[in-house]
């Protein structure tokens, strides 16, 4: 966001304080651009992963996911699935998964991920916010622990079978641990 002040006698919002200049509503108040957040918000946290982008995925990994470790009845793409009643951070994953997790929570199922795929030895791709400077992504991800696949642009994710209506606030990754 960005904002200026504009002052009608500048000398003395020199002589004046910040604070005191505001307080004393001495100013002028032009608004430059200003970058909305525009996406959908709603009392959860599930959003769905477009399916064009999970098959992108696999066939971009060569990986061929059986479980889908954070979904619901409705929206899994693997033939099993955890749901936010058996909790995926709870579980062990034992085959090759894919996730799309909580963002909210976002740091604790990429450590997840990390640990089972170093755990069992199995193959695990994950769409992600691609929030690089984040103790997760610098300590599970990057730096060859994870290949990573940056999508272009912001993605439309469905919920409830329905293409949001505006698109992520954030960029997105495709992340993908391999079996050793």
């Amino acid at each position: 966001m960005l904002i200026v002040f504009c002052a009608k006698d500048f000398s003395q919002l020199v002589k004046l304080n910040y604070c005191s200049w505001i307080k004393k509503q001495r100013f002028e108040f032009v608004v430059g651009v200003i970058m909305p957040k525009t996406f959908n918000r709603t009392a959860g946290d599930v959003w769905e992963t477009p399916p064009d982008i999970f098959e992108f995925a696999c066939d971009y990994f060569h990986v061929y996911p059986r479980l889908d470790v954070a979904s619901t009845h409705e929206n899994k793409l693997c033939e099993f699935r955890f749901t936010e009643k058996e909790d995926g951070l709870k579980q062990n994953w034992f085959i090759d998964s894919y996730m799309n997790p909580p963002y909210s929570r976002a740091s604790k199922w990429i450590h997840k991920a990390f640990s089972e795929n170093q755990k069992n030895n199995i193959n695990i791709i994950a769409l992600l916010n691609a929030t690089t400077d984040t103790y997760a992504w610098q300590n599970f991800i990057l730096h060859g622990m994870a290949e990573i696949y940056f999508i272009s642009g912001r993605l439309r994710f469905f919920q409830n079978g329905v293409v949001s209506k505006n698109p992520s606030q954030h960029p997105s990754a495709l992340v993908c641990w391999r079996k050793k």
